[in-house]
């Protein structure tokens, strides 16, 4: 379980995040939905503490990380067991594939190089680049490139895995790929917690639909029930509005 308790998150004379309160349950998947700045990448940020949070707690497990007071150990373990699978892929350009999949697993677990190596494979098969895998950046799609930042991710067996909004940076006919190498990592128990504005994904991989507006959960249930019954004015507003876009 990753729970975020009464996180706050300020940058300047801005309050980014107000005091969010938030649980992704073991083995569940929980997709965050919201309007652009309404926190919720900075709250998957602070999740594995990219972004450290104002104040708050984060708590992976027995893992419990307080902003007043916490210590290295604590944060390696966090951020072993917490991976994240950004917009813009964050590749090492010049490495290979396969190169940057195993990158985290030297440097981060000190995992040896031949071990590193056979886990990475594993992974890039998995997510369907076995045929890529000594490929460098330039020579892939935004899809495969996607596809080798969840590879990365996986490889480090972690217990929750972030995405922050995959599929927004990929050309639209590359996207269906991408969600269902998500689907099929979400089918195999990975605990998850995904901001996208995919609602069709939303709508059939999420155990827990969680609206934010303006730094606040405004709303959070079942995917049908908030898709269907949306009991906030704010996210009436926010689905009515991605409904007219998609049918532009």
């Amino acid at each position: 379980m990753l729970k975020f308790e009464n996180i706050r998150k300020v940058f300047g004379d801005n309050e980014v995040l107000k005091s969010v309160s938030l649980e992704v349950p073991t083995g569940k998947v929980v997709v965050i939905l919201g309007p652009s700045g309404s926190g919720k990448t900075t709250l998957l940020r602070c999740g594995n503490y990219l972004e450290p949070p104002t104040s708050g707690i984060v708590q992976l497990d027995d893992i419990i990380i307080d902003q007043k007071k916490y210590s290295k150990k604590q944060l390696k373990q966090l951020r072993e067991n917490c991976t994240m699978v950004f917009q813009n892929y964050n590749l090492f350009k010049n490495k290979s594939a396969l190169e940057n999949v195993m990158e985290g697993l030297i440097i981060v677990k000190k995992v040896k190089k031949n071990e590193a190596r056979e886990i990475a494979e594993k992974y890039l098969n998995k997510v369907g680049l076995g045929d890529r895998m000594d490929f460098y950046p330039s020579q892939l799609s935004g899809g495969q490139l996607q596809r080798v930042g969840i590879a990365r991710a996986m490889a480090m067996e972690p217990k929750v895995i972030l995405f922050d909004e995959p599929t927004a940076a990929l050309d639209p006919e590359l996207v269906d790929d991408v969600l269902e190498v998500m689907k099929s990592v979400a089918e195999a128990g990975m605990t998850m917690a995904v901001v996208t504005h995919e609602m069709q994904f939303a709508r059939e991989v999420a155990d827990e639909v969680v609206f934010m507006a303006e730094g606040y959960v405004v709303e959070k249930g079942n995917p049908e029930d908030v898709f269907t019954h949306p009991q906030h004015e704010r996210t009436k507003q926010f689905l009515a509005r991605v409904r007219r876009a998609g049918q532009e």
